[in-house]
């Protein structure tokens, strides 16, 4: 302890020792443990100390460049130094002489503000406006030097800011610098779902920024990005098979079943077992922009015991979206039907029991149209093109029935205006037209045979916090023909199709049609179709669900005092057994009930088959 305090010097051998050290004053040096100030003003024994000097603590003020240690000056000369610049000063430009009579502006008024930096707006990266401040000009802002006070009432200290901060101050930023954010590009298309809805309109793709992104769909900015892993909304679902830039999902059904009147006849026919051939391929594109897709189905039924009632079924469709730029699109699509003329038809050119084969109808079609949205406003014009042909019709003893004067061509078009008034609803009116050809315009009968249709429909397609979802019209159709004795059809038509999800095991839909098909029985000038199906779907399980379905139909033959009512109930039952395995069975039943003599009948139908998918 001797060598510390040699080392030290006197001061600290006269401190430990309660004696001033040579060289100061009586009251400098150290008193305690901590340095003492020396005082300003009257010496030390001029006065009698405080109980806290007396207690060994700092007290009084410290003197400009009065330290107690080495270490204490050095970090004093360095703070010093980094204030340099700023204690220094900015220089100031020389004033103009004084002219006689004109008075020199006031100096500009500085506003000091602590508030918190500004910060950039995340989607667009702009900053908020600062509201504007008439006494600050960008002069005085730029060049007007920041004073502060200095505690102690020592002079003021003038600090101006340099080159970079003055460039952040003009800004707005407070030399806060924005995070970049880059901007979306404007070639990229709003974009919703890939999900074609089953009422047939096209929608556009899948977002291609990514999943979950949500878009504004009039500024196209990114509203929300969610990066969570969503729930799977059907687990059984096919997943499909990626070729190439297509998804291809295939499926394929064998079904067995018994029909109890395969003939459709009043008085009954023999009822015979039946399998029933089904299978289904349909492709999408998964493209960022654009979009085609297509859809392959081909039904077969074969009977046992009455083959001449064996009857094929394909359709065929392909649909195509252009997106010519961001509110205009082109939409297309092309169809093929085959189809057997059905046992209780009464376009059928003979009784059911007398034909062999049941007479096939085929059917080629076209649509093209243009959607334009001019901003909460959709117009579409859509023309249509189909051509439909029959089979000549075979008897049992072998007789040929020709069917080339049923032949024709139906050309068509469509033009809508829909106006969106929030994002679920969106009301629109439409008028459409219809001329029919046919091949020969004068039958065997001599009858003119072709027509004219005109149909105005109000509606709207609406979208309920997804509770209630879909399209409901009603109007009026107006079907003048070219045979002179007939009379023309007009009639009210009502268009609906609605999907209810009662609850989330639970969903009901309704649909509602009006048509007025070609009629080739004799004295009518048209078939006038009214139905109206309900069907209830409620998941017992997720692997078990369970339909209901009624459906009402009512024909009405114009020109005659012919009606028709068609029935047709029945519950079905899906088991999945895994995503790609399916077992369904369904009981249904058919009634025909109509005004003329040996045209109703009844049946019933059992099936039990399995469904394969991918």
């Amino acid at each position: 302890m001797a060598l510390a305090l040699w080392a030290t010097g006197p001061s600290a051998c006269a401190q430990l020792a309660g004696t001033p050290a040579p060289g100061t004053a009586e009251g400098g040096g150290w008193q305690g443990l901590a340095p003492v100030e020396p005082e300003t003003g009257a010496p030390r024994e001029a006065r009698q100390p405080s109980e806290a000097e007396a207690a060994g603590l700092r007290t009084g003020q410290r003197l400009p460049g009065a330290f107690g240690s080495a270490a204490s000056e050095r970090d004093r000369q360095r703070a010093t130094a980094r204030r340099a610049p700023w204690l220094a000063g900015s220089p100031q430009p020389p004033g103009l002489a004084p002219v006689p009579g004109i008075s020199p502006p006031p100096p500009a008024a500085r506003r000091i503000t602590s508030g918190p930096a500004a910060v950039a707006n995340p989607r667009t990266g702009r900053l908020p406006r600062r509201a504007a401040d008439p006494s600050v000009t960008p002069a005085g802002r730029l060049a007007g030097p920041r004073t502060f006070p200095q505690a102690g009432g020592s002079p003021r200290t003038t600090l101006s800011p340099g080159r970079e901060d003055a460039r952040a101050l003009e800004r707005g930023t407070r030399g806060i610098a924005p995070p970049p954010q880059p901007r979306r590009p404007v070639d990229v298309p709003i974009v919703a779902e890939r999900i074609q809805q089953p009422s047939g309109r096209v929608l556009p793709n899948a977002n291609p920024l990514g999943r979950n992104v949500r878009i504004d769909p009039r500024t196209g900015e990114v509203v929300s990005f969610d990066r969570r892993v969503q729930p799977e909304v059907d687990p059984f679902a096919a997943t499909g098979l990626r070729v190439g830039s297509f998804i291809v999902t295939p499926q394929a059904d064998l079904t067995l079943g018994y029909d109890s009147n395969p003939r459709r006849v009043s008085a009954g026919s023999p009822g015979s077992l039946f399998t029933q051939s089904y299978g289904e391929v349909q492709a999408r594109s998964d493209w960022s922009r654009h979009e085609v897709t297509a859809r392959l189905r081909g039904t077969y039924s074969a009977y046992f015991s009455d083959p001449g009632v064996n009857r094929p079924e394909v359709a065929a469709v392909a649909t195509g979206r252009i997106d010519v730029a961001r509110d205009t699109r082109i939409e297309t699509e092309a169809r093929y039907n085959l189809i057997a003329n059905a046992p209780g038809s009464s376009n059928l050119p003979s009784a059911p029991d007398g034909l062999r084969n049941l007479p096939l109808i085929r059917q080629y079609g076209a649509t093209a149209g243009v959607v334009q949205d001019i901003g909460r406003l959709q117009l579409s014009l859509r023309g249509t093109v189909d051509r439909v042909t029959h089979d000549d019709a075979v008897t049992n003893a072998g007789t040929l029935i020709p069917q080339g004067e049923r032949n024709y061509v139906a050309l068509g078009g469509r033009l809508r205006a829909s106006y969106e008034l929030t994002p679920g609803v969106r009301p629109f009116v439409e008028a459409a037209i219809e001329r029919r050809s046919f091949d020969q315009p004068v039958t065997s009968g001599g009858l003119q045979q072709g027509s004219n249709a005109f149909t105005a429909r109000i509606g709207s397609t609406f979208e309920l916090t997804r509770l209630l979802t879909g399209e409901i019209a009603a109007g009026y159709l107006l079907r003048r023909s070219a045979e002179p004795t007939f009379t023309d059809i007009r009639v009210p038509v009502l268009d609906a199709s609605l999907i209810w999800t009662v609850t989330p095991l639970t969903t009901l839909r309704l649909t509602a049609r009006s048509t007025v098909d070609e009629s080739f029985t004799t004295g009518a000038s048209g078939i006038q179709r009214h139905d109206l199906a309900v069907e209830l779907e409620h998941a017992f399980r997720r692997w078990l669900t369970g339909t209901a379905r009624l459906a009402y139909g009512q024909d009405r033959y114009a020109g005659t005092t012919r009606t028709d009512q068609r029935m047709i109930a029945s519950v079905g039952l899906v088991y999945r057994a895994s995503r790609n395995l399916q077992i369904r069975g369904e009981l249904r039943r058919e009634a025909l009930m109509s005004s003329a003599v040996g045209q109703s009948y009844t049946t019933n139908i059992v099936l039990m088959g399995l469904r394969l998918q991918r």
